[in-house]
């Protein structure tokens, strides 16, 4: 375990997969290492618990195999309260009351960003790491388009896939009009499409502002975010896919 209540492995590969048992990790105190259960009940299962414990041990050499790189750091600002990785900036809304997916990108664009676009694993667990909450999944940027394909809101390329085994379904909910037309991620890091109305967590993107110039922009945000808060709650707009050029079930 990291100094940030985070886990990584020894090698220095990001954490792609885990395998928690049922409570775990507990996060009791100077429980920094991870063991595997052998036990029937929750065999193969991972438990934090204590490095000085005598326990077998598994080696594993992986000869020419490297970890990804981490992106190398933009020299830009990030908005206060967002978090720099690579040439971007994060923000991930993860308190207990949800919001819909169109209100979502309402929010980020209101900072003058985006709601968030994926674009490789190590991006995806960086993000997961920032995704505290246990009381929802979180909205990304991905929706369909006007092809009925799927894409980005900040019009980046569609060259990474994280979707979850069966995913995406385009399922219809009893009782409900509305078609799966939006995307969240799982805890896990995979993505499922849903219904764009339900409330969840979301997280946004910007790419990182000169730093002479980052306080005239946090200024006008400000602004433009108070003007448009009114506007959009006074009017209460529909929601209207931007990727999306035909009629919406939503």
């Amino acid at each position: 375990m990291q100094d940030d209540g985070s886990y990584m492995w020894t090698d220095d590969w990001p954490v792609f997969f885990t395998q928690w048992g049922p409570g775990e990790p507990s996060n009791i105190k100077d429980e920094g290492c991870v063991s595997m259960h052998a036990s029937r009940a929750f065999h193969g299962t991972w438990n934090d618990t204590k490095c000085d414990q005598a326990k077998p041990y598994v080696c594993k050499i992986s000869p020419g195999l490297k970890p990804p790189p981490t992106p190398a750091p933009g020299d830009g600002k990030c908005l206060p309260y967002w978090i720099p990785y690579g040439r971007y900036c994060y923000f991930v809304y993860n308190q207990q009351q949800g919001v819909s997916w169109p209100d979502s990108l309402h929010y980020c664009q209101a900072d003058k960003a985006d709601l968030l676009s994926l674009h490789s694993r190590a991006e995806v667990e960086f993000i997961r790491n920032l995704n505290h909450t246990k009381y929802h999944n979180i909205w990304i940027g991905l929706t369909r388009d006007r092809n009925f394909g799927w894409g980005w809101t900040d019009k980046t390329s569609l060259g990474f896939l994280n979707w979850a085994a069966g995913e995406p379904n385009a399922a219809f909910h009893p009782g409900e009009a509305a078609e799966e037309n939006c995307v969240e991620m799982f805890q896990d890091g995979n993505w499922n499409d849903n219904n764009c109305l339900q409330k969840r967590g979301f997280a946004c993107r910007h790419r990182q502002y000169a730093g002479v110039i980052v306080g005239a922009v946090i200024g006008a945000i400000l602004f433009c975010s108070l003007i448009a808060g009114v506007l959009f709650y006074v009017f209460s707009p529909a929601f209207t896919n931007p990727n999306f050029g035909g009629e919406s079930d939503t």
